[in-house]
């Protein structure tokens, strides 16, 4: 069994062997089965030397189930999802938060909440200094219309799809100021930043990160990719609508990223 695998498994047991440790307000149940897994190969592990991700209608032949579940999340991701809460999203997201904190805790690993303009989390020594930084995104709405509106397909030459252009990030004051924070007093400790995706969407799932500088490199060339519609709930909090999707196929998975940590 692939060790990226095999670890997401290992993650996936303890999340829902530990529900009342890590929120007992919510009943959650994380998910990955035989169909997730065959969909981490194709989509993934087997693409990741591609020049550049291939059609999804491509996939469907490999992928047993595929078809149907697109079938599937074509009606429930692409209808209008316009009374977005965002005090309910960002819920949902401190819970695989708190996940991943704990399960990391597990590995030995010592990670503590900071607040902005730091990342999210910051990685300690035995003796409490600052070894790594972590940014945390939690994603489980697929883009399904990513290859008819990113027009820009830096760093590839062809459309991007759903499964490898979901992991967004909003680029407003926060990232800028975050990013400020990084360059101006992490970086010149060679401290490194890692920005961290959950990715839990019906077909692909998994844990996927990339190195800060990668991530404004990209940035960089890019600028804004998308600026989705309004929604209901920017009403009620104000909400970032400018939207880069780092490339999923240049990132690396979860075994490195604790390797990395360790």
């Amino acid at each position: 069994m692939n060790k990226d695998i095999e670890i997401y498994k290992e993650l996936v047991t303890f999340c829902n062997s530990n529900k009342e440790k890590i929120e007992s307000k919510f009943d959650r149940e994380v998910k990955f089965n035989e169909f997730n897994e065959r969909c981490f190969e194709e989509m993934y592990l087997n693409l990741r030397k591609e020049p550049a991700p291939i059609a999804p209608k491509m996939l469907k032949e490999k992928v047993e189930g595929l078809t149907e579940c697109y079938k599937k999340m074509g009606f429930r991701f692409m209808r209008k999802r316009n009374e977005m809460i965002k005090g309910l999203d960002i819920q949902l997201g401190q819970w695989y938060e708190k996940a991943f904190q704990f399960f990391l805790e597990e590995k030995g690993i010592i990670i503590t909440k900071k607040g902005h303009p730091f990342p999210d989390f910051e990685v300690q020594s035995d003796s409490g200094k600052a070894i790594a930084y972590c940014e945390m995104k939690f994603i489980k709405a697929p883009f399904m219309n990513a290859h008819n509106l990113v027009k820009n397909t830096f760093p590839y030459n062809s459309k991007r799809y759903d499964y490898e252009c979901s992991l967004t990030l909003d680029t407003g004051k926060k990232l800028q100021s975050q990013r400020t924070k990084y360059e101006e007093d992490i970086k010149p400790q060679r401290i490194p930043f890692y920005y961290i995706w959950w990715f839990d969407a019906p077909h692909l799932k998994g844990i996927f990160f990339m190195n800060a500088d990668d991530v404004y490199e990209y940035w960089d060339q890019v600028g804004t990719l998308h600026e989705r519609e309004a929604r209901e709930g920017d009403q009620i909090a104000k909400q970032i609508k400018g939207k880069i999707y780092p490339p999923l196929l240049k990132m690396k998975s979860l075994s490195d990223l604790i390797l990395n940590l360790k």
